[in-house]
């Protein structure tokens, strides 16, 4: 499965002229329509430079009748703001992380359970195991899903050096404003959200407001948001899910054929996006210690407190955070993946 690299991340594509003109324009050579894309991923970044890539093949694809014009640096407004442009028509599309999806549908928050995953191929296992059913739950909500994948790893960046859950609750951790299940999220372990829209992040870090936050480390780079917050603790709190939606009518007003051909698009490119961001991170947290990054390594005791602590927490996470079902069915594709590296014997 063709996967699609994201951001706590995310994008979004608005159009600039009736949803309903958009099929009669499909297949013919016409003026475009201009369809606009705005993503919270830094300008240049390899998320910018392959969607630049795939704003070209679409327009191939379709002959100039869909266009894309694309804002990087979130100058569209954070997920919460953009998914609810999306609800009221006023745009039609967008690249989201796992916690923007779930203000569509909880079922995805199943995948976002901190310490669940232990690799990104483990996680990689799951994702390809669910997207079905993720998919479907998202078309009758009048999304379509075309691709998954993830951002890689977030991780703690502080103001000041911590090591456990107990100093953790000490601290006040950003989150999106309006993104009401990780506040509930965090509240279940504890931990004292603060939310905030994405934009107003770097100056509450030097007010105050909050001294800590979870994101890839690609991300933390690129806004050079370590610069105030210059602690990193190594440890592999979520996998950051990412997907591309399109609201259906949108995506079923263009020929078949031409879907086919966008699809594959999206896939190769997405793909690339995934493979280049998780070569990137490790690069990308040697280039921030250069700059002053003090990444906090944990003792095993210390790894092993965290993990216990969030366990604690998953039974309260049933229908509150996620649906059961999906969390059982999560817990049960990364069992059944952990059987199988141990037991080669049990995959054939």
């Amino acid at each position: 499965m063709r996967r699609l690299g994201f951001l706590l991340a995310i994008a979004v594509l608005t159009s600039l002229v009736p949803t309903a003109g958009l099929e009669s324009l499909l297949g013919q050579r016409r003026r475009a329509s201009k369809l606009r894309l705005g993503t919270v991923a830094p300008k240049n970044s390899v998320f910018h430079e392959m969607l630049l890539k795939m704003r070209q093949e679409w327009r191939e694809i379709t002959n100039g009748a869909v266009d894309l014009a694309i804002y990087p640096g979130g100058v569209a407004g954070d997920e919460i703001t953009m998914l609810r442009k999306m609800r009221a028509g006023q745009m039609q599309a967008a690249l989201l992380s796992g916690s923007g999806m779930g203000f569509l549908d909880e079922g995805v928050s199943a995948l976002q359970v901190p310490l669940m995953f232990e690799s990104l191929e483990e996680f990689d296992y799951v994702l390809d195991k669910m997207a079905p059913t993720l998919e479907k739950r998202l078309r009758d909500k009048g999304f379509t899903a075309l691709g998954w994948g993830d951002a890689g790893w977030a991780r703690f960046f502080a103001v000041k050096e911590f090591q456990t859950p107990t100093e953790l609750r000490e601290m006040k951790l950003y989150t999106s404003k309006g993104d009401d299940d990780m506040i509930r999220l965090f509240g279940e372990f504890g931990f004292r959200a603060v939310p905030l829209d994405l934009t107003e992040l770097q100056a509450n870090l030097e007010t105050g407001l909050v001294d800590v936050f979870a994101v890839p480390p690609l991300i933390a780079a690129g806004y050079q948001w370590f610069g105030s917050a210059p602690n990193m603790l190594d440890m592999r709190f979520v996998a950051i899910l990412g997907s591309l939606l399109i609201n259906n009518n949108v995506w079923d007003a263009i020929p078949a054929d031409q879907q086919q051909r966008m699809r594959e698009v999206a896939a190769d490119l997405t793909a690339e996006i995934e493979k280049a961001a998780r070569a990137q991170e490790a690069s990308a947290i040697r280039s921030m210690q250069e700059y002053g990054l003090r990444v906090i390594q944990l003792d095993q005791a210390t790894q092993a407190e965290w993990k216990r602590e969030m366990k604690l927490v998953y039974p309260r996470l049933r229908d509150r955070y996620a649906p059961s079902e999906l969390l059982d069915a999560a817990v049960r594709w990364r069992d059944e993946y952990r059987a199988q590296r141990s037991d080669p014997q049990a995959s054939q």
